[in-house]
């Protein structure tokens, strides 16, 4: 199995960055850019606002995790149609894509957000160092969740492809109630309540925390809460995978 994903995984190296002309540097354009626009828009307005973080550090442990989630997520909606001439062999098997496809979502974006924190170091922005393994364990959570949720949808995805034009408005949806671009403490309390049944917020915003404890966490950020998240969407995820699996593989 380790073998099958390593070789996937170089094909999808391949395949995603060998037909661009700028290779991997666009897997920095994408959240510089991101990044660089919001401050222009609402840098001068968050920086009074924001309690205890620094605008650039905020959206860089907002933007690059939610990315790598909004990516895997994506990509394993044709993992099986994009690799199955690959599943005659029998070592080859659909969830071998689908790790594939994350392991790289998650590297790529990891390394982005190494990048970025060190260059935001160079610039002298505040970033502590005091919880930096909380921090690889929250990235850690969010890479299984990733995956979980990639078996569900990747389960979809073979039944239909159309659900990819409903899970891009969706993601457009969560990106704006998911504390990306703004802080959940400007959210009146009787609709925070709302917006903290997103899981999504809960890592996001214990992230935010680690790399700089001066940000106070809301009342009602759980980290219990998304790993039941992550247990539920894993057991369903795994449930629908054992069930469709010889489906995935059969030529159609």
């Amino acid at each position: 199995m380790r073998a099958a994903i390593r070789a996937l995984l170089l094909r999808e190296l391949q395949t995603r960055f060998g037909q661009y002309r700028l290779g991997y540097v666009w897997v920095l354009l994408e959240p510089l850019l991101t990044i660089g626009i919001l401050l222009f828009l609402f840098g001068t307005i968050m920086q009074r606002t924001l309690p205890g973080i620094e605008y650039e550090i905020f959206l860089l442990n907002g933007i690059l995790p939610f990315f790598m989630f909004r990516s895997g997520v994506t990509q394993a909606l044709n993992a099986t149609q994009a690799n199955k001439g690959l599943f005659s062999y029998r070592p080859v098997k659909p969830i071998d894509a689908l790790l594939a496809r994350n392991f790289l979502e998650f590297l790529l974006k990891f390394i982005a957000y190494i990048f970025f924190s060190l260059v935001f170091l160079w610039l002298s922005y505040a970033i502590s160092f005091e919880h930096i393994p909380e921090l690889l364990f929250y990235w850690g959570l969010l890479f299984v969740f990733m995956v979980a949720f990639s078996l569900i949808f990747m389960v979809i995805g073979d039944f239909s492809q159309e659900i990819s034009k409903f899970l891009s408005v969706a993601f457009l949806i969560l990106y704006l109630l998911s504390g990306i671009i703004y802080s959940i403490h400007m959210v009146p309390v009787q609709y925070r309540e709302y917006l903290l049944w997103n899981p999504l917020i809960h890592i996001i915003e214990l992230m935010r925390h680690a790399v700089a404890p001066n940000y106070e966490l809301v009342s009602g950020i759980n980290l219990t809460y998304f790993i039941l998240w992550i247990i539920g969407t894993m057991f369903i995820g795994l449930v629908l995978y054992k069930r469709f699996e010889r489906r995935m593989v059969k030529s159609k």
